[in-house]
């Protein structure tokens, strides 16, 4: 910021002893910038990788948190220096850096004026397979990669977290590239901060909580006949509340009305008329305990399951019935966490489409994985250990575990973020027990993973995810992978 605008006013004769000093501007995600790093230090000598070069080699200079370096370049000698660099897939403003676009570098002084003499650097951009990059949503439900009947997968981020802009990216190659979705028309309330949402049919349903309010949004996907890719309706609010901590979860009933359930104080929900009218808030009632990270999914003959946490450290489990009753909590574990960091201690519910069987995955402040399992309106199974390894919990101050439950029809399969290397596994009960973790995606400062089974082109059954490679709540870091469950059946 300009020195003018800077500075400290005291009283004559006064006196002030500040330990520490930050002054910041307003942060910005631009096409390409320089960045900090910890890779080293600011000033730490260069070496001389130009062994090809004729002149003399002048040692350089490395340049991190500064403005400007002192450099002398002396005539007749090469020298090298070195930056943090970044060239961001998505920009403020959702601006898109694609393949073969081109930047230009060069050295100029402390008044912008180029260097005699020294050579410009030309980057031309390659996006890797895979890549996503932007912002994984703070407190996020399932939020994709959904797969379309035309083959399109689709998956809901911010482009960069100084710009929380409501954005769904569409792959149509197989999870290879990734572009916005009528980014013209996107919805007009940003900031991610808690987001579930179904696909069904042709159209992704969509709830979004923000903190003083809860939104619909409804986008049609390829398979539409008349709009493919088209934002329906954006912007529908729900509730208007003020929520302690996000979390919101939806369920599409087979009529196409919905159950929208959030976080306010304590949890609460609203049932959507298959005509499309909101109807009142209704609240769990909990007595003393504060309630928060719900999680729901529909089950077997219209009835909708709902687990979530409660203050004590106590994980419930509730179904509210098509007629809109719903019954008493059920009491699932204790030992789940009881600071604030820890009040998103369930998994996405799943079910089992075969047998009916609702899935709970939990964590409990051991760090560690456990299942219950419910059938109908049967007793749950006893708790099952998930894997030994302990589970990042609030990586990204988004209160919840860093993990991700889904099911297919033969079996149910779990994958996490380790909590002390950070990298991504997966495990899986066929129906005998569960596996082993496995490790796929390592080295990396991984924060979230969400994904969904579905058959890809070919006909193998693969469970495909996005995952934040390490980015600690911002941007750039989201990838693209698949745990392929079955292969394609054999033609005959």
């Amino acid at each position: 910021m300009p020195a003018a605008v800077l500075g400290l006013q005291l009283p004559p004769g006064g006196s002030a002893d500040f330990r520490t000093l930050a002054i910041e501007g307003p942060p910005s995600s631009p096409r390409v910038s320089i960045v900090a790093t910890d890779a080293y230090r600011h000033g730490a000598p260069t070496g001389d990788l130009l062994h090809g070069a004729t002149a003399p080699y002048a040692e350089g200079f490395a340049v991190n948190r500064a403005e400007c370096a002192s450099v002398a370049l002396a005539a007749g000698s090469h020298t090298e220096l070195e930056w943090p660099l970044v060239i961001r897939r998505f920009a403020d403003g959702a601006v898109t850096n694609e393949p073969g676009d081109v930047f230009r570098f060069r050295l100029a002084d402390v008044e912008g004026r180029a260097v005699p003499g020294a050579p410009e650097a030309v980057v031309e951009l390659d996006v890797p397979a895979g890549h996503l990059g932007g912002t994984f949503v703070e407190t996020p439900g399932r939020i994709g990669p959904w797969r379309a009947a035309s083959g399109a997968l689709y998956f809901i981020m911010e482009p960069a977290e100084s710009d929380n802009l409501f954005m769904v990216v569409k792959s149509s190659d197989g999870g290879r590239s990734w572009r916005e979705v009528d980014g013209a028309h996107r919805p007009a309330t940003g900031d991610l901060e808690s987001v579930d949402a179904r696909l069904v049919g042709d159209t992704l349903h969509i709830l979004h909580q923000v903190t003083e309010a809860t939104y619909y949004h409804a986008l049609r996907t390829a398979d539409h006949p008349r709009a493919p890719d088209t934002w329906e309706v954006t912007d529908e609010r729900v509730t208007t509340v003020t929520a302690r901590a996000q979390m919101a979860s939806l369920v599409v009933r087979e009529d196409g009305g919905m159950v929208a359930f959030h976080v306010a104080e304590s949890i609460g929900y609203s049932v959507r008329s298959a005509d499309g009218d909101w109807g009142e808030e209704v609240r769990l009632d909990d007595g003393e305990f504060a309630t928060s990270g719900p999680q729901a999914v529909l089950g077997a003959d219209g009835v909708v399951h709902l687990a979530y946490h409660r203050a004590d450290g106590t994980i419930w489990h509730r179904r509210l019935l098509p007629d809109d009753t719903l019954s008493a909590p059920r009491l699932l574990d204790r030992g789940a966490g009881r600071s604030e960091d820890d009040v998103g201690a369930v998994l996405p519910l799943v079910l089992m489409p075969e047998s009916g069987t609702v899935v709970v995955v939990y964590r409990l402040a051991d760090g560690r994985l456990r299942e219950r399992r419910i059938r109908g309106d049967g007793p749950p199974t006893p708790p099952v250990p998930v894997a030994k390894r302990r589970v990042v919990q609030n990586a990204v101050d988004s209160q919840q575990a860093g993990a991700d439950a889904v099911a297919w029809e033969a079996g149910v399969l779990v994958a996490f973020i380790d909590a002390a290397d950070r990298s991504l596994y997966t495990t899986i009960d066929r129906g005998g027990g569960w596996e082993p973790p496995r490790a796929r995606v390592e080295g990396i400062d991984g924060s979230w993973v969400r994904g969904n089974v579905y058959r890809r082109a070919g006909g193998a059954t693969v469970y495909g995810y996005v995952y934040d490679a390490g980015s600690l709540g911002g941007a750039g870091m989201n990838r693209y992978g698949e745990v392929v469950l079955a292969d394609a059946p054999a033609a005959r």
